[in-house]
């Protein structure tokens, strides 16, 4: 579990969170929803009456204006239920944009009515840069190859690069923009591709030297806490994994004996808990620092990430190795943590982009080597 010293809004926020998600998930509507099309209207509501959205939108808008930190074991909960939904782009990106943007009146009013927004950034698949949304004579153009649940929401909260950094918002039945729904092989994110061909846009901020530096920092803050928040939604999938690996290992017998009794067995599961502790740990001392030391933020954001995209592809790779052939199973569904996990590892830099990132941070960009 993740720890953040004396914040107890954190864990209050998780207890909550995972009393609703065994709730809800108990309830069969509910089972056959997700079973069927990875989506649960009837989830995403009550999720939203619980307030999840609320917590980080500032208090002139009826939130609770409350920070990045409070929010961390919410994720923790999406990542160990497996719960689908733009839960990033409503609960967390759309309320830092509010908070910076000089032109966000549309948007709140978005917010106010429960409009579900995606965002759409092309850093987040690592898509080259010349391809990425451009603003040309007033319109939009360019795509995003990658937006996480594109297909249930109504407007997107678009990352522009060029010819300035800048946050725009657009509506998904805009002329000149169309989104193409693509299967993804995690069935509880389904994902979208956006193109952009002279597309109408709403910008957030003023075209002015002060707002487009709010636009880049403002660009800089949602990709660190992307990185840091899918950070610790991997730690609770991953968390949900080895805790399902140690039950059957107490459960499961062979040879007369528990299979967790065989030393081979102990030596697996005790790696995977050191990797699941490592990575909590870098999930903690991201969110610690995420107020108190604002210069780590990105150095902090990135190693939670990259060490994320490494331990939970492990642990659930040791997690149905433990299981056996029983893990790839319709009844034992262990397998779509796995694949959950693997779709958030290359989210926003998988291990070995993040690290020739840092990397060449390191030592310097005049000598960068990749």
């Amino acid at each position: 579990m993740i720890e953040i010293s004396g914040n107890d809004f954190a864990r209050e926020f998780e207890t909550a969170a995972v009393e609703l998600l065994e709730a809800q998930l108990a309830r069969a509507p509910i089972r056959e929803e997700l079973e069927q099309s990875g989506w649960s209207e009837s989830l995403w509501t009550s999720l939203v009456d619980a307030g999840w959205l609320d917590v980080m939108l500032p208090r002139n808008l009826g939130g609770l204006g409350l920070g990045l930190q409070d929010m961390a074991g919410v994720f923790t909960a999406v990542g160990r239920y497996l719960v689908p939904g733009p839960v990033f782009d409503n609960a967390v990106a759309a309320p830092l944009v509010v908070s910076r943007a000089t032109r966000a009146e549309h948007l709140s009013n978005l917010i106010a009515g429960r409009t579900r927004i995606s965002l759409a950034d092309g850093a987040a698949g690592g898509q080259a840069a010349g391809t990425r949304p451009a603003v040309r004579n007033g319109r939009l153009f360019g795509a995003v190859d990658l937006v996480r649940l594109g297909g249930v929401v109504d407007h997107l909260l678009v990352v522009v690069e060029d010819p300035e950094p800048t946050l725009v918002l657009a509506d998904v039945a805009a002329t000149g923009l169309t989104l193409h729904r693509r299967h993804s092989f995690d069935p509880y994110v389904e994902c979208a591709s956006v193109g952009f061909d002279g597309a109408e846009f709403e910008p957030l901020f003023e075209d002015c030297p002060e707002d487009r530096a709010r636009a880049a920092a403002g660009i800089a803050e949602l990709r660190d806490a992307a990185r840091l928040l899918f950070a610790c939604e991997t730690a609770g999938n991953a968390r949900h994994m080895l805790d399902r690996a140690v039950l059957y290992a107490k459960e499961r017998e062979q040879f007369g004996r528990p299979i967790g009794a065989f030393q081979s067995i102990q030596h697996l599961l005790a790696g995977l808990a050191t990797k699941q502790t490592t990575l909590e740990a870098a999930c903690e001392q991201g969110l610690g620092s995420w107020y108190s030391e604002p210069s780590r933020r990105y150095v902090d954001a990135a190693t939670a990430k990259a060490i994320a995209a490494e331990v939970g592809r492990a642990v659930g790779e040791g997690a149905l190795q433990v299981h056996g052939g029983i893990a790839f199973t319709r009844e034992f569904p262990l397998h779509r943590w796995h694949v959950h996990a693997l779709g958030l590892q290359g989210l926003y830099g998988d291990q070995r982009a993040i690290a020739t990132e840092l990397g060449n941070l390191l030592v310097g960009t005049e000598f960068a080597l990749w």
